[in-house]
């Protein structure tokens, strides 16, 4: 009788256990949810923007599982807005073979962007370009589908973004071009070039430094008053050359009919080489005063070279209204 007992009490051990293990294995398929797929969603999908600014797509996932997701925002044939042109999406297409398998590839080309595994919450930044081109508002309309690992669902979802013109101060530094170094061929972009904005405390409000060319805005919704845009050459690499950079600032508001370049090119003769090379006038300064939405911008000479409102010329002057 003891050893039915016990062989009684050791099978009842053993099962207890393979039940035990069975549970558990079954509640961690709950929680990591490998067997029922995380379904995708979004609470906000209409948007209004302008160009420049950036909307931020925020997705959730219905659960979290032990391995990221990874889907596709698709651009569909209806929108009117230019991929590049007018908006930049993060990440790589799903046709591009330097960073998608082969056996991933097909169905509708996107910009696939990855939800890390145990993660519920996620965002996409779509950076809304500022362009000089005289348009109507743009409006892109993307979907979002599963990639081809499908480990995750999505529904019918789609963004539709509205984008509009800016009424912002768009500020481009522009050297680009090649020149001679003794039968060498150089890019002008070898030189480095810089933009700052200062505010009438010294506070620097915006600069770009490692671009060619460089690129800075003055928002509409900065505080009025008098701003300083410093452009200057940092360094020229070690090549001088007799010749002057062909160095232009361009001020625009982007859908304006009108933009003004200034020539600067003989303020920065290259053998005298930029700041770092010891040059110290190697910068010129123009002043910007804001009033509202109207810009007017005086020269390192004390000429009037842009002022925000009617399209209208006088002399130096330049008046574009909105």
């Amino acid at each position: 009788m003891k050893k039915i007992n016990i062989l009684r009490f050791l099978f009842t051990t053993a099962l207890f256990s393979s039940l035990v293990i069975i549970t558990s294995c079954n509640d961690d398929d709950v929680d990591l949810g490998s067997k029922v797929k995380p379904v995708l969603t979004s609470s906000t999908t209409t948007f209004t923007a302008k160009e420049g600014d950036v909307v931020t797509l925020d997705f959730t996932l219905d659960k979290a599982i032990n391995k990221p997701i990874q889907y596709r925002l698709v651009m569909l044939d209806e929108s009117t807005a230019t991929d590049l042109e007018d908006y930049s999406i993060p990440g790589c297409r799903s046709n591009d073979p330097d960073c998608v398998a082969i056996e991933e590839n097909g169905g509708p080309v996107g910009y696939i962007f990855e939800i890390p595994a145990y993660t519920t919450s996620y965002s996409v930044d779509i950076s809304l370009l500022n362009d000089l081109d005289i348009e109507s508002t743009e409006n892109l309309k993307l979907k979002v589908v599963s990639n081809r690992t499908l480990l995750g669902t999505v529904g019918d979802l789609v963004f539709d973004i509205n984008i509009e013109n800016s009424s912002d101060l768009v500020i481009d530094l522009n050297w680009s071009g090649t020149f001679d170094d003794g039968g060498t061929t150089v890019d002008n972009c070898d030189l480095d070039m810089d933009l700052e904005l200062i505010d009438s405390d010294g506070n620097y409000i915006d600069f770009s430094y490692s671009n060619c060319p460089e690129q800075l805005t003055l928002s509409t919704s900065m505080p009025d008053g008098t701003y300083y845009l410093d452009v200057s050459l940092w360094t020229t690499s070690g090549y001088s050359q007799p010749i002057n950079i062909p160095a232009s600032v361009t001020f625009n508001k982007p859908g304006i009919p009108l933009v003004e370049t200034e020539n600067v090119s003989s303020y920065f003769p290259m053998d005298q080489g930029g700041l770092d090379d010891g040059n110290s006038n190697a910068i010129i300064t123009f002043e910007i005063t804001k009033v509202g939405h109207t810009f007017t911008i005086t020269n390192p000479d004390n000429q009037v070279v842009f002022q925000g409102r009617i399209a209208k010329r006088t002399g130096n002057r330049v008046n574009l209204k909105k």
